[in-house]
Parts: structure tokens; C-alpha cells; sequence
């Protein structure tokens, strides 16, 4: 078992392996490699281990200079959800005694794996890590058979089926469409504003077409009600499972529960076309509504972590808005063991 570092060359056979794991999200396949550095401006560093020809394992990694050394995530932005993958514990073990070796050099100042949801468990045990922060994530599981719509909804709550079924009386009605990525750019960033939260920019819309497919890597979901679209949804696809990814809603027309019927409706054809899982990605602790919103949707937990070696402790000095700054879109060290964090508390 070798470790190399991922080469061009290496595009179609990496890819091919990514799609052939159970495991796999949308954050491990070439192309959001190619749309994170395009987006973002990070180097990528991907490790891949490989028996003979055969690609058996593989971790995502991007890294960010800053001052006197880099940063390490798998993976930044939003805190993506990537982490080994690997068909066997060998390919496993020697991806992580590789990513320990680098995750301690002088020249990294931090290095952060944000575990998957999917495992694997020993992720705690394997990764160096001196620091942990906690995520739950939730996850719809699809019907594989029988009428899909009629099997999710008795697995829905009764108040997310009320909320479909307000929408539909209320006249929505929804439909794919790709050409809907600068509505949905508009009313996701305004909702965001309006919460006190982060936006994505508009260069994040304007690249989704240009690296992906619709329909084989995303859809656009949009409700209209009289013609007008009144709430959005782009989710992205890989292997078996379905991310839900950014979901905006027309503030006017909240009460009308449009959302509620884009998800079920986006649910449904996903497991038509034989996903498996709908990801709602992670959720902190505190944040108790989110986490209601979506376990009304069927959603099962799934805890997992970010594993977070930091070598250079004057790091824990620096207000959090020096530490976004200097390496935007990049997770450092949980803000919770921030000297400042820690004195205010």
C-alpha cells in the first residue's frame, strides 16, 4: 500500500472509486475538488492510497497559507463533511498515519477533519486531534420500493404533512428548474441577511453550472404560485446519497409553506431514481429549531465530530474575527477554546 498525492491523471480513476463507496458524499468526487479551489482560492493536497494500480483509499484535503504556516481542512467551506474514505482498514490506517504525519509538521498551524456521517467511528481513535467539537447530523432515510411518495409521507410528522398539504391548497405548485439559480441566489441572500447569518456570494451561484450537470449532479426545485417563484431549493447528488443544500424562501409567502412541498417533492423523485439518503448536513447542538425542522422530515441522528490538531497555541489568542479573516472559508479551532471565548464565559 502506497500514499501518493493526487495527480490529474488520477481524475477518472479517482472518481470511479469515489462513486463505487457506499460512503461517499458529493464532497469527495474531482469535480467539487475543482469547484472549491475555483471558488474558494485554496491548494488542493488529496492523498490517495493505492495497492498496485488500484485506488483503495482517498482523503480530501485543502490547505490556506496564512503568516508562518498553513492550514489544513478536510474540508473548508461550511465546514464540509468529507474525511477518509477507504475499502478496507489497511487503506484506512495508512491514510491516517499519512494525514497525522502532516497534520503535525512544524508548518501546519492547524489541521481539521470533519468526520462523516456516515463513519467511520474510529475517526476519534485514528486522527490527531487536541481539540473536538460535536455535530449531529440528520439524515432521511429514502423507500426503496413500493409508492414513494405515499411511504415517505407516513414517515413525515404530521405537521410537516399538514405544512405539504397547506401548500398545495394554496395553489403552489413546483418544478425543476435550472435557470431559477439567480432567483434563488436572491431570496437565499436576502433571508440570510435578515437572520443575521452568512450568505453565500454570488460567485458560489454563478460556478454551480459551470462544473456540474443538472440532473445527474443538481437540481434547482422551484415553487411558483401564479407563476411566481416563490421559494427555491438546489440540492446535489452523488453515489446514494441526496444533499440538501441551500433552501430560500420569498419571506411574503413563509406562511404558504412552500418549502415544505419542494422537499417532499425533491424527496420523492430522489428515491424514484434509487437514492438512498436525503443528507440535511450538520447541526450544533444549540441550535434546537433547526434540529426540529428537520427530524419532522423522518430524519434519523447520526453524531459526528471535527478533529482539530493545532500546533501553534498563540492561535488561541486571536479574536475569531482575525482567525475569519485570515483564512476565510476555513475552520481553525472551535471559537469555544478561544482565550477570549473562554474569559467571557
Amino acid at each position: 500500500m502506497q500514499i501518493q498525492v493526487l495527480g490529474r491523471a488520477d481524475a477518472d480513476a479517482y472518481d470511479r472509486f469515489i462513486r463505487s463507496q457506499p460512503t461517499s458524499l458529493f464532497y469527495h468526487s474531482w469535480t467539487y475538488k475543482e469547484f472549491l479551489k475555483a471558488l474558494i482560492g485554496c491548494e488542493e493536497e488529496y492523498l490517495i492510497a493505492r495497492d498496485g494500480e488500484a485506488i483503495r483509499g482517498a482523503l480530501p484535503l485543502m490547505r490556506a497559507a496564512g503568516g508562518r504556516g498553513r492550514v489544513y481542512n478536510s474540508l473548508p467551506y461550511f465546514g464540509t463533511s468529507a474525511g477518509i474514505i477507504a475499502e478496507h482498514d489497511a487503506a484506512y490506517c495508512e491514510l491516517a498515519r499519512a494525514y497525522n504525519e502532516l497534520a503535525r509538521q512544524p508548518s501546519t498551524r492547524a489541521a481539521t477533519i470533519v468526520g462523516s456521517q456516515f463513519g467511520p467511528r474510529r475517526d476519534a481513535e485514528a486522527l490527531a486531534h487536541n481539540f473536538r467539537d460535536a455535530r449531529i447530523a440528520q439524515l432521511t432515510p429514502l423507500p426503496e420500493a413500493g409508492d414513494h411518495h405515499d411511504e415517505l409521507m407516513a414517515r413525515f410528522d404530521p405537521s410537516a404533512r399538514r405544512n405539504v398539504r397547506k401548500a398545495i391548497d394554496a395553489g403552489i405548485s413546483v418544478a425543476i428548474d435550472p435557470s431559477a439559480m439567480p432567483r434563488l441566489r436572491e431570496m437565499h441572500q436576502a433571508g440570510m441577511r435578515a437572520i443575521g447569518g452568512t450568505p453565500k456570494a454570488d460567485r458560489f451561484f454563478e460556478l454551480v453550472p459551470s462544473f456540474f450537470r443538472p440532473h445527474d449532479d443538481f437540481d434547482v426545485y422551484v415553487a411558483r404560485r401564479d407563476g411566481a417563484p416563490v421559494a427555491a431549493l438546489l440540492v446535489f447528488y452523488l453515489g446514494r446519497t441526496v444533499e440538501y443544500f441551500v433552501p430560500a424562501v420569498d419571506p411574503p409567502f413563509r406562511p404558504l409553506q412552500p418549502l415544505a412541498l419542494l422537499v417532499a417533492t425533491a424527496m420523492t423523485d430522489a428515491a424514484r431514481r434509487g437514492f438512498l439518503w436525503w443528507n440535511w448536513g450538520g447541526t450544533w447542538p444549540t441550535q434546537t429549531g433547526v434540529y426540529r425542522f428537520k427530524k419532522k422530515w423522518g430524519a434519523i441522528e447520526r453524531p459526528y465530530s471535527y478533529y482539530t490538531q493545532l500546533n501553534d497555541d498563540e492561535l488561541r489568542a486571536w479574536p475569531r474575527e482575525r482567525l475569519l479573516s485570515t483564512w476565510p472559508h476555513f475552520f481553525v479551532l472551535p471559537f469555544n477554546a478561544l482565550v477570549e471565548q473562554r474569559s467571557a464565559s
